[in-house]
């Protein structure tokens, strides 16, 4: 009996040290500022919290998941009935659009996860930074779009952000997408205020270039008005991907040899007709050799090649063309043709034409 009594009593002793914890109560853990421009400046919020408990509350740390969140609160006690307070304030400069920061606040109670929220409508400086062009109505990143370089295959990515500065939610749409690229926006309708992002995915097996491709799409800012269009330029490299084969199939492969790396026309006269040099590729190895694209972007260079698959121990000619009246006046012709070919020790060689 005597031990039956001893337990009865720790456990009651055990449950008043329970209920002696202290405990907190979080009168509204998220606070939402709602639209405001970013002139305003930094804009603060007081999170209270009531110490339902028997003993006292401190605040052991206060924590935001970004450096533009800052909490400040008080280390002194708060005594049971009583309120604590946490202020957060948000740092809007340079920062426009949609936000949602979280703080996390830890007391000798709990920890609590509070949340401040809002949209940041963006000063002009900020928004000729952050978005530079301007593709009205909205605001975009780029229109330029580089997916950077990759074998042939494999899949590459970019993105355009947009910014709605105007005060009507608006739905922006892509067409002409050529055939190797997917895009998607998200979201698909930009509040005023708030930001978008154009996803695009580029599958190189579907597109027809080697080595620099070059191409372009069309973002439509507003559906409402599918006319109105601004043009969003693409560019990436495309290489053959050499990394599967074996040690034979390399032994055996391709080998190109130019006859020439480089083409001089001499002294050029600007009323002369068009001149006409050439060149041979020939095939060194023991398979086919390929040639992937052969081509100049300068507007006086014409390139042509006689076989765009040379057999081994057979050739190709290479016809180059140039047009005097093309060329900038009172400079050299200075030329560079890229030829993209599947020899795995080469596969990009450059000829040069040059003149005066």
């Amino acid at each position: 009996m005597s031990l039956r009594y001893l337990l009865s009593g720790i456990a009651v002793m055990a449950a008043c040290v329970c209920s002696a914890a202290p405990q907190v109560v979080w009168l509204n853990p998220v606070h939402d500022f709602g639209a405001f421009r970013e002139e305003v400046g930094p804009v603060s919020c007081t999170f209270k919290a009531v110490n339902v408990g028997d003993e006292p509350v401190v605040v052991v740390d206060a924590r935001a998941n970004c450096g533009c969140t800052r909490p400040i609160y008080s280390k002194e006690p708060v005594n049971p009935g009583d309120t604590l307070k946490v202020v957060v304030t948000y740092l809007p400069a340079g920062r426009p659009g949609r936000f949602h920061k979280q703080v996390k606040v830890t007391t000798n109670a709990s920890a609590a996860t509070l949340g401040v929220k809002g949209t940041v409508i963006g000063a002009p400086a900020t928004l000729s930074q952050r978005y530079p062009v301007e593709a009205a109505p909205l605001r975009i990143s780029n229109d330029v779009s580089p997916f950077g370089s990759t074998r042939k295959g494999r899949v590459l990515a970019a993105a355009i952000n947009m910014y709605n500065p105007t005060p009507d939610t608006i739905t922006p749409g892509v067409v002409n997408l050529p055939p190797y690229i997917n895009a998607l926006i998200r979201p698909e309708r930009i509040a005023p205020g708030e930001q978008a992002t154009v996803s695009m995915t580029a599958y190189t097996d579907r597109c027809p270039m080697w080595d620099v491709a070059e191409d372009s799409l069309l973002l439509v800012p507003d559906m409402r008005y599918p006319h109105r269009t601004h043009k969003v330029s693409t560019v990436m490299i495309i290489n053959e991907d050499f990394s599967k084969m074996s040690a034979e199939e390399l032994e055996r492969a391709p080998v190109a040899r130019l006859s020439a790396d480089a083409v001089d026309c001499g002294v050029i006269d600007r009323s002369s007709p068009r001149l006409k040099r050439t060149l041979t590729l020939a095939n060194k190895g023991d398979e086919p050799l390929l040639v992937r694209r052969i081509y100049t972007p300068d507007p006086a260079v014409e390139v042509e090649i006689s076989s765009l698959k040379i057999k081994p121990g057979k050739h190709a000619t290479i016809t180059v063309t140039v047009d005097p009246g093309k060329i900038d006046a009172g400079s050299l012709l200075n030329a560079r043709i890229t030829l993209i070919i599947n020899d795995p020790a080469s596969p990009r060689q450059i000829i040069r034409v040059v003149g005066e």
